[in-house]
């Protein structure tokens, strides 16, 4: 035995090296294995969420809008009018034809998904942007909207009068990360729509 662990004791630690390995590849691969089953079933969960959320209000009735949570009501409204515009060619000449309500709901809507003010206003045409000041007003939250004001104007390339500025940009995305206004849009705008449901019934 010992002979032979001279002349072949380095097999071992390969061995012992390569087992190691296999180990920690195992570990990693588990854990890749478990984020991606955890990624799916969030995905199918959103996508099953999303199915139910379209089948209430498609077609959008004073019922439905009477019936739905605050929560799901801004949101609601607006996917079943996006449903509708994807089906068309023209979507921009479409959305103008929609009233001011729905507009402004939608803009809402888009707002809030996107999250951020950078990721809204760089990856929205001024058809959505433009919107997103006077929604804010009209679902009652004018001082929400003086402070997003400066950072819609450094997306508006007519207005050369105000420089883009990515530390002001991510301040207030900051400001809004920390605060509940995104949840406050979606309860003010679930307000305003059952007020004025006549506006929204398809």
């Amino acid at each position: 035995m010992k002979q032979w662990l001279e002349n072949y004791g380095y097999l071992l630690v390969i061995l012992a090296a390569v087992c190691v390995v296999f180990v920690i590849i195992l570990y990693f691969a588990a854990k890749a294995y478990r984020k991606r089953t955890a990624l799916y079933k969030a995905e199918e969960a959103e996508i099953k969420r999303l199915v139910a959320l379209k089948e209430k209000f498609r077609p959008v009735t004073k019922e439905a809008i009477e019936n739905a949570s605050a929560s799901e009501l801004l949101e609601g409204i607006a996917l079943s009018y996006q449903l509708t515009l994807q089906k068309e060619e023209d979507i921009e000449g479409k959305f103008s034809l929609l009233n001011d309500d729905i507009k402004d709901i939608y803009a809402l809507d888009v707002f809030v998904q996107d999250k951020t003010s950078k990721e809204f206003f760089s990856q929205n045409g001024a058809i959505i942007k433009d919107r997103i000041i006077p929604a804010l007003e009209k679902i009652g939250m004018a001082e929400f909207s003086e402070k997003i004001k400066p950072i819609h104007a450094m997306y508006d390339n007519s207005n050369e009068e105000v420089s883009y500025d990515i530390g002001k940009i991510e301040e207030f995305d900051i400001f809004m990360e920390n605060s509940a206004v995104l949840e406050e849009i979606k309860l003010k705008s679930a307000e305003y729509i059952k007020r004025n449901f006549e506006s929204f019934i398809n």
